[in-house]
């Protein structure tokens, strides 16, 4: 991503979530640092240049188009290895695109919704951990770009897959 960041920018960062940037300076060896604040009250400081890679803008209307999608694709839940499936989800957990949120979201929820209909309970905890992290990732920037409550945001996301 070439982007230019400016105070004031709202932006998601994958390891940390929504923030917004507070300053823009020039330090030491690298032209330019940028400082992010997150929502839940961490503060970053980033070279620019890693910055434009780790960093993108909130998602607008479209990208959500492409969550609802994602999150409305039917997708076989094959025996894939655990180790296997939880690389992968690792993967699209720490990507930073919202898409591969909702698709970690999407086959959590899938995974949940199969253990209960087993009698079962729930997933094991690992995929349960990472499940809920991108869904709290995805609900925040959900809510944060359509200006709506989390807890629709939350039943959009459970809409969509068709969970309950």
């Amino acid at each position: 991503m070439n982007a230019t960041f400016v105070v004031g920018d709202v932006v998601v960062y994958a390891s940390h979530g929504i923030g917004k940037v507070e300053s823009s300076r020039p330090t030491g060896a690298d032209p330019e640092t940028i400082t992010v604040r997150f929502v839940n009250g961490l503060t970053v400081t980033l070279p620019m240049a890693r910055a434009r890679e780790a960093l993108r803008p909130l998602s607008s209307e479209t990208d959500l188009d492409d969550v609802r999608h994602s999150l409305r694709a039917v997708v076989d839940q094959s025996a894939e290895p655990w180790s296997r499936r939880n690389r992968r989800t690792r993967e699209k957990l720490t990507s930073g695109t919202v898409t591969e949120l909702a698709e970690v979201v999407r086959d959590g929820l899938q995974r949940e919704q199969a253990a209960a209909s087993r009698g079962s309970g729930t997933t094991a905890p690992s995929d349960r951990q990472l499940y809920l992290q991108a869904r709290g990732l995805l609900v925040a920037e959900i809510a944060l770009c359509r200006g709506i409550e989390p807890e629709a945001a939350e039943a959009w996301i459970v809409e969509q897959v068709g969970a309950e």
